[in-house]
């Protein structure tokens, strides 16, 4: 049979949260891509169940909230349960982020990663696109201008050309394999746990049960809109070789965890022994290849961290592949690696300390129940990932400013009003273009009129009414605030959402400055 050619901008391999969040920013960019996946059925395993502030943020940009929302659980208390069959109920694991932060989304939110693929894949659809399922990568090979791969799909092989290949494909990445970028770190053999979907009987679906015994914790999440449960438990250190999961084993391990008769078990549509490994590949970056989400970095799940950091790298990748395809500077594409990488190293850091004073807590219920209720922070929330070293960050020279500052997410401020416009900066923001807050007393700087830059849009911004004047009033004060606005200032705000620069009104002209040197590639 003949071999089948053909050709493509941008290949994402893999549809989970991380490609398929690429897919939705790349189909809205209008960017010719096709997105492949593996498997022949959508996911159907829980696996991560909590989205994070930043992650709904991102959602939301790319018109994907709507549905997380309607399905996902804001507050989950715990029922924490000792031997004897007392319980006590403690508040959700999960804390909103601090006000001063600024997000629309200030809580995580539980739910299921089938969910959340659900919802992007649905957006996807709207925006025009398709994952291709039963399509398997086998071969990968790039020279200067292009990257070939060799696909098996259903209906036999195909060679797709592609400028650019994005690698989404999971902890198991074949793309990480074809460009010899392997997973450095290392493997904590004897921090391991059972997982599982399960449907069972006993139990209310308001709470997290989890029970302490000397041999180790159990636990069950309802997830939202199902009458599914995810179970986690820890398995003893000492056990050399854990026994392979099933149904049986799961109900005999509650039996002795939590007491006969406590909890039945009734079927189970997922089950697996997660080792937990702390890895991350050298470089995000093979010649025309990217790896993103677990292909590209895998560490503990306290936090919740893993899903979230991947659609994170997708949404950063997005705009520049966009650029660079339209024509802009290709040394763009080394920002991904060099703003990216740093953010897996931290949340390594940060889960695997987590992760260490869960399992040194798991056999006791009040020291179990102090150690998850520091698992949920500022820092999970993602809200507080900042490029301030990047290359794409222009230092400030305004020294009186505290918040803000370039390489900081935008943060978002209510209550702006316009003739034609009412709502927040999120608002002003949401969409592929860069945007420029100019923060002014008046809009006839004539500086303010040199902005004519196709992927820039402007709005400006003053404390109070203005007569005569196209303006939107920030009444309240909140942009002026969360910005740490004191005199007139231009901020400019990247299509992911943060800051490039901000100076003052006599320095216009290094905002063009700036979006050239990106967008001229000569």
């Amino acid at each position: 049979m003949e071999t089948v050619q053909s050709f493509v901008d941008v290949l994402i391999v893999g549809a989970g949260p991380t490609g398929l969040t690429l897919a939705c920013d790349l189909a809205r960019r209008n960017v010719d891509h096709r997105i492949i996946e593996r498997g022949t059925s959508y996911n159907t395993a829980s696996r991560a169940k909590g989205i994070q502030p930043r992650s709904l943020e991102v959602a939301d940009d790319l018109e994907a909230i709507r549905y997380i929302m309607d399905t996902g659980v804001v507050d989950l208390p715990v029922r924490y349960y000792t031997e004897d069959g007392s319980s006590l109920v403690k508040s959700s694991i999960t804390v909103a982020a601090s006000a001063e932060l600024g997000s629309p989304y200030p809580d995580p939110v539980w739910i299921a990663q089938f969910d959340v693929e659900k919802a992007l894949r649905d957006q996807y659809t709207r925006f025009g696109g398709k994952v291709e399922l039963g399509m398997d990568a086998v071969e990968l090979v790039q020279d200067s201008e292009s990257v070939q791969v060799t696909v098996n799909t259903p209906e036999g092989k195909e060679q797709i050309h592609a400028r650019y290949v994005v690698g989404a494909d999971g902890g198991k990445s074949s793309i990480r394999k074809f460009i010899h970028l392997p997973l450095v770190g290392k493997t904590h053999d004897h921090e391991r746990w059972y997982l599982g979907d399960v449907r069972l009987e006993g139990l209310d679906r308001n709470h997290i049960h989890i029970w302490t015994s000397p041999e180790g914790m159990v636990g069950v999440t309802p997830l939202p809109k199902s009458d599914i449960w995810q179970l986690q438990a820890t398995i003893p250190s000492e056990t050399e070789e854990p026994e392979k999961p099933s149904l049986e084993v799961y109900q005999d391990m509650f039996k002795r965890r939590a007491g006969a008769g406590h909890v039945r078990l009734m079927d189970a549509s997922w089950l697996s022994i997660y080792r937990i490994n702390v890895r991350m590949v050298e470089s995000y970056r093979n010649g025309r290849v990217f790896l993103a989400g677990d292909a590209a970095h895998v560490h503990s799940p306290a936090g919740g961290q893993g899903m979230n950091t991947g659609m994170q790298d997708a949404y950063n990748l997005g705009w520049k592949l966009e650029a660079v395809i339209r024509g802009a500077n290709n040394s763009l594409l080394d920002t991904y690696d060099e703003e990216r990488r740093p953010v897996a190293q931290t949340v390594h850091e940060d889960s695997t300390k987590k992760m260490g004073a869960i399992l040194g807590t798991a056999t006791e219920r009040g020291a179990l129940s102090q150690s998850l209720s520091t698992v949920s922070d500022d820092l999970t929330s993602g809200l507080l990932i900042s490029y301030p070293a990047s290359s794409l960050t222009l230092p400030s020279l305004q020294a009186d400013v505290t918040r803000s500052m370039p390489g900081d997410r935008a943060p978002n401020a209510e209550g702006l009003q316009g003739s034609e416009f009412t709502g927040d900066v999120f608002d002003l923001l949401r969409g592929p273009h860069w945007t420029l807050l100019a923060f002014v007393n008046r809009t006839d700087h004539r500086s303010l009129q040199e902005f004519t830059f196709d992927e820039l849009h402007m709005h400006c911004i003053v404390p109070s009414y203005v007569e005569g004047e196209e303006c939107i009033i920030d009444s309240a004060g909140n942009a002026y605030r969360m910005y740490d606005v004191t005199s007139e200032t231009l901020i400019l705000i990247r299509p992911d959402g943060y800051i490039a620069l901000r100076t003052s009104m006599e320095d216009s002209a290094s905002i063009l400055q700036y979006l050239n040197s990106i967008y001229d590639a000569n």
